[in-house]
C-alpha cells in the first residue's frame, strides 16, 4: 500500500492547489512503487478538515487507480493513499 504524509505549498485555508497535490502523489508512487504516473485531481479541490477527495492516476500502460486525499488541518497537511 502506497501513502503518504506531507506539507501543500500555496494553502489558503483547505483550499489546495492541485497541481502540487497531483505532483505530490507522483512523486510518492515513483519513490515507493517505483513507477510513473500522471495524477489528475478535482479542480478547485477544498474542504473541510477530515475530507477526502479522490484523485485518478494513470500509469504509461493505461493502467488506472484511484487516490483518497484527505485534509489533516487547516495548514493544508494531507495524506493521500491508493486505493486497493
Amino acid at each position: 500500500m502506497l501513502t503518504s504524509c506531507s506539507t501543500v505549498d500555496q494553502i489558503t485555508g483547505v483550499d489546495l492547489d492541485v497541481s502540487r497535490v497531483e505532483q505530490m502523489i507522483e512523486d510518492g508512487i515513483l519513490e515507493q512503487g517505483g513507477f510513473s504516473v500522471t495524477a489528475t485531481c478535482p479542480d478547485p479541490m477544498a474542504g473541510q478538515v477530515g475530507d477526502t477527495r479522490t484523485c485518478s492516476v494513470l500509469d504509461e500502460y493505461g493502467t488506472t487507480g484511484l487516490v483518497d486525499v484527505t485534509i489533516q488541518n487547516d495548514n493544508g497537511d494531507v495524506v493521500w493513499k491508493v486505493q486497493n
